[in-house]
């Protein structure tokens, strides 16, 4: 059997792409120095999909070498040291093919062996070892984990010699965790010790002590770049896909997780412990971490520790209920039925409940307790706002074997977040006003706020935010958020909060309501729980409002958006009555140099999808260029219908902060708030002058200087000011210079006082001209050109241009060209067509101007059904004069390059020699010599020879 390895794919596929591009999906290496995709250790990269821990797929290698039907690739796990990698792992299938048992067999579409009729052996039909239906029904349902870490965990670490990790646990640190299982994503949060910083590592271990993940939580010395774990105290996280050899420990809690702290060249100490399933993570509102008391024997006691899930009632009447994991209270000689005293006590001098039972075995690692009792709604109150200290102790010695703990909020890391629209009725909502909300609860209890209004109108106001109770009919105001409501945001802290406002948020009835003095309920929504990882791990989502003004005003979304150390960004997305759920909408970030008026953009499609939520990570992380782009702030959000190409949402992406190590480690890359067009790098298609950006070959006038003309060649900005013409008007004719005007104009005085003569302009490609005014064009590439000389005919009203012969100053071949716009379908009439210096294409001419384009044509801005073909030299076509042949153009790959004709110093010597025997003849210059019968152009003047033989001159005197 032949095993074919990464590395031999990879050389094969250097010959094609995927998804037409040359690139080879299992190739790790950056291009251009950019950020490359990394395989996870329980997943494969292959192309731009990700694959599991034992999925079996078909390799398709693009174009042009296609779908390898007679290969099967399989992700794999192999075992470095202590680590488990994730590997794609390739082989051929020819000779597994079974001998055909007819005559005739047949070699069917998408397979590799040939069958017969009845044929049930098929090797090379992939038989996926994950069921679909079975991925489906984990995706819908949510499991619920905690563990206890302690330097008491079953668990061995060893390191990469195998040799045991010894563990200086000097502070008797532990910490407890939170794990939830969703859409086979397992989310992490963790309450730690405050005599520890956050910890340096995580990592997912099976019961040997190998690893299967590993995280980095923070950089060095426990710092963390997060708003939400900063002021909670926790720490976050996800575990995206777990495969399903994965799934599977920890469904049967053989699952553990580690803690590390130090770095990896100097490792301090580690916490451990195992995943376990309880049932009253289902309802859990409050956490409590348990350490020895003051007092405690430490010789006993020591890596003890304990962690209390807290549950809480009021349906009928107050109750609280506790599930205690603990262990180190117990003597060596208590081994059955030990009695020991769980007390919730308000500072230690009120006791609110007391209680002992019995375990009935105890162990070294993990023992349960649990207890249902009433409470007061005063005791409840005391609760909510964390003042209730929690104890496990032992019987025999209550004060020396003693574990204690404040309760606090949740574990769990999870926000509370929901777009605020209208009920779609454009008569209550009018203006589109929208907004957004999230909230969450701090270490110490309090709710933090954050209100986002905006398109106020100031019919609308005052409006009047409060929190509401949807859970009946009645809907109750429970808080009132108005007072904080500056600047269409109200951002505040909510200290004593009661539990009527915790218990509606953790049920889901809890809703934002926002009033104006007209309408009960301008615009609304219910507070949805999300766990706090990547997307949601930053400062603050953005407002998408409507851009499609067809869509209903209840039209609006949040967006979370964060950037990770791989330099991969992360999404999450939530919509609401947006009216249509079967619509395939396209999430897409478009990104701009800088924020400017037309400036050029990339755009990257992120996402796929229906309904109203979005998800995920691209496989690909964004490159350089658009992470730079990204934390300058000159990103778009789009989401667009993806039939229509409509834009129906937008927003602009301003929170981001990417990662340091991310971006270029130059300090001169294009900010979103750049002052000085000095810094502004090239772009490719696009000029940067004044502020804004021009297409190439667009030609405008600059806004600081009406006089002066700009245009875009090859992405470099040139421009030349305006030359005027010597203006002599013969009677009755007058000068005038009128307002913004850069020339003096020659005026009719009849046709001036005459209203009634229609029209009074001549039109030249959008400019206007008034009659019997003379200018010289402005022609690409050399600027305003003074050797011709254009009038607006006053009785024609049409533009007609001469060429100046005179050797001084101008060319001697210049041919006199005269040609005239028409006014009505500005179409421009010459007697000069592009000569195509290049061999011509037999099918030229069968190929449409799309064609041309696409194949790297160069479009024609005189002509655009004649685009310039890909490799083909022409000469630019003047707008008054045809074909300027003293230049020669280029088109190359899509991008034109032109060039003067250079003076050489035989032309230069023949047109002296011409100008000479011209003077003795006194005949005038021929605009033409010729040589053997062909017509040699010249397009030097004798200035220009001048100058060519003054500055060689110089040249010579530096050289000597």
């Amino acid at each position: 059997m032949l095993i074919v390895t990464i590395v031999f794919l990879s050389v094969l596929y250097r010959f094609g792409g995927v998804d037409g591009r040359s690139k080879s999906p299992l190739i790790e290496d950056g291009e251009h120095g950019d950020p490359k995709p990394i395989n996870k250790a329980a997943e494969c990269i292959f192309g731009n999909q990700r694959r599991e821990l034992g999925q079996t797929w078909v390799p398709n290698l693009g174009v042009p070498i296609g779908v390898l039907y007679c290969m099967k690739c399989e992700c794999i796990q192999i075992q470095r040291k202590r680590r488990i990698v994730a590997k794609v792992q390739c082989r051929s299938i020819k000779n597994e093919c079974p001998e055909p048992t007819c005559e005739e067999p047949a070699l069917l579409p998408g397979r590799c062996c040939k069958t017969c009729p009845g044929d049930r052996f098929n090797p090379d039909i992939i038989h996926d070892v994950i069921p679909p239906e079975l991925s489906e029904n984990e995706e819908k349902s949510t499991k619920h984990y905690a563990a206890l870490l302690t330097d008491r965990s079953s668990l061995v670490l060893r390191n990469d010699n195998d040799e045991p990790i010894p563990n200086d646990n000097k502070n008797n640190v532990i910490a407890t965790g939170r794990f939830t299982f969703q859409k086979k994503n397992l989310y992490y949060s963790f309450y730690i010790s405050d005599k520890a910083a956050r910890p340096r590592t995580l990592q997912f271990v099976n019961s040997m002590g190998t690893i299967l993940e590993e995280h980095i939580l923070s950089d060095v010395g426990g710092l963390v770049n997060s708003v939400y774990q900063n002021a909670t105290r926790k720490v976050c996280g996800v575990w995206k896909r777990l495969p399903r050899e994965y799934r599977r420990l920890l469904k049967e809690e053989r699952l553990y997780v580690v803690l590390g702290w130090g770095s990896k060249e100097q490792s301090e100490f580690t916490l451990s412990g195992q995943l376990t399933k309880y049932v009253a993570l289902g309802t859990e509102l409050f956490s409590s971490l348990l350490e020895p008391s003051p007092g405690s024997n430490m010789q006993i006691m020591s890596g003890a520790g304990g962690t209390a899930i807290v549950s809480i009632s009021t349906v009928i009447s107050p109750s609280i209920h506790l599930a205690v994991v603990f262990n180190g209270i117990f003597l060596p000689e208590e081994i059955a039925d030990v009695p020991v005293n769980v007390t919730l006590a308000f500072e230690d001098k009120k006791m609110i409940l007391t209680e002992k039972v019995y375990v009935t075995k105890p162990a070294s690692e993990l023992n349960v307790v649990e207890i249902s009792s009433p409470i007061s709604q005063a005791d409840l109150r005391l609760l909510t706002r964390g003042r209730l200290v929690l104890s496990v102790s032992s019987m025999s010695k209550q004060h020396s074997l003693k574990l204690s703990g404040m309760v606090m909020t949740k574990a769990t890391c999870e926000l509370f977040q929901t777009p605020l629209s209208s009920s779609g009725d454009r008569d209550t909502n009018k203006y589109g006003t929208s907004g957004l909300a999230w909230v969450f609860l701090n270490n110490e209890g309090s709710l933090v706020y954050n209100v986002q209004i905006e398109d106020l109108h100031p019919e609308q106001r005052p409006v009047f935010i409060t929190l509401v109770d949807i859970s009946n009919k009645k809907r109750t105001e429970l808080e009132d958020l108005t007072p904080s409501f500056i600047d269409n945001w109200a951002n505040d802290t909510i200290d004593r909060l009661s539990p009527k406002v915790l218990e509606p948020l953790y049920s889901g009835d809890l809703a934002v309501n926002v009033a104006s003095e007209k309408e009960t309920s301008l615009i609304k929504g219910r507070l949805t729980p999300k766990l706090v990882a990547d997307a949601r791990d930053v400062s603050a989502p953005i407002l998408l409002k409507r851009e499609d003004r067809s869509l209903p005003t209840s039209a609006v979304g949040m967006a979370w958006f964060s950037v990770d150390s791989d330099c991969h960004i992360h999404y999450d997305v939530s919509l609401t009555g947006m009216g249509n759920s079967e619509r395939l909408l396209e999430l897409s970030l478009k990104f701009l140099p800088m924020s400017a008026p037309d400036a050029p953009f990339v755009t990257r499609i992120l996402d796929e999808f229906k309904g109203n939520q979005a998800e995920g990570s691209p496989v690909d992380p964004l490159s350089k260029d658009e992470l730079v782009r990204l934390d300058s702030g000159v990103v778009f959000v789009k989401v667009k219908d993806k039939y229509t190409r409509s834009t129906l949402m937008n927003a602009t992406l301003k929170q981001v902060k990417v990662p340091q190590n991310c971006l270029p480690h130059i300090d001169n890359y294009v900010s979103g708030s750049i002052n000085g067009e000095e810094a502004i790098p090239h772009t490719q298609g696009a000029c940067f002058h004044e502020r804004r950006f021009y297409k190439e070959e667009a030609q405008w006038t600059s806004l600081s200087d009406p006089c002066t003309m700009c245009f875009c060649q090859n992405g470099v900005v040139k421009c030349d000011t305006m030359t005027c013409p010597e203006t002599n008007c013969p009677p009755p004719g007058r000068r005038l210079k009128n307002p913004g005007d850069c020339c003096y104009t020659c005026t009719n005085s009849t046709l001036e006082d005459n209203e009634t003569a229609i029209p009074k302009m001549c039109t030249l490609l959008g400019k206007t001209y008034l009659p019997g005014t003379t200018f010289h064009p402005f022609l690409i590439p050399n600027g305003f050109d003074t050797c011709t000389l254009c009038v607006c005919d006053p009785l024609l009203l049409q533009v007609k241009c001469t060429r100046n012969g005179d050797e001084k100053l101008c060319c001697k071949n210049c041919p006199s060209v005269t040609s005239y716009t028409d006014s009505e379908n500005q179409t421009m009439y010459s007697d000069h067509h592009t000569v195509v210096e290049v061999r011509e294409d037999k099918n030229a001419n069968e190929k449409s101007a799309e064609r041309i384009l696409a194949e790297g044509g160069c479009r024609n801005p005189y002509n655009p059904q004649m685009p310039y073909r890909d490799g083909q030299k022409y000469h630019p076509v003047i707008e008054s004069l045809g074909e300027y042949k003293c230049v020669t153009c280029k088109c190359q790959q899509g991008q034109q390059s032109c060039e003067r004709l250079k003076c050489t110093r035989a032309m230069c010597k023949m047109l002296r020699s011409r100008s000479k025997n011209n003077h003795n003849n006194g005949n005038n210059l021929n605009l033409a010599s010729t040589n053997n019968g062909n017509t040699v152009e010249t397009c030097c003047s004798l200035k220009q020879c001048r100058f060519r033989r003054h500055q060689r001159r110089r040249n010579n005197s530096n050289g000597q």
